[in-house]
């Protein structure tokens, strides 16, 4: 009995790294508060799970995965930088129309 313990104490101590590590694919959302707008929710799960989209494809070529790296501003998206790869009105919606404010800045 004491021999069963053990063993199902050691693979569930084996086990909940890899069930902590799959909660977070995907990153989960990110929320930006922006100096003058209104809070921007990030989801990756939008991105990655209904899009369809590779983490590689903005890691690292767009976006670096340290918390505070990236000085995003809505200049430098609308110029195509950081969102504004992507979000031009040709790959997805465009940053650039103010109609499409609310659709990050909630």
């Amino acid at each position: 009995m004491k021999n069963l313990f053990v063993a199902v104490l050691v693979v569930l101590c084996l086990a909940a790294p890899f069930s902590a590590f799959a909660q977070r694919v995907g990153g989960g959302d990110l929320t930006f508060s922006p100096k003058n707008a209104s809070p921007v929710v990030f989801s990756h799960e939008k991105h990655v799970t209904e899009k369809g989209l590779k983490c590689t494809g903005c890691h690292y070529q767009i976006f670096q995965m340290t918390q505070g790296s990236n000085k995003i501003d809505m200049s430098k998206i609308t110029k195509g930088d950081f969102c504004g790869k992507c979000h031009n009105g040709q790959k997805a919606f465009d940053a650039k129309d103010e109609k499409n404010c609310v659709r990050c800045h909630r």
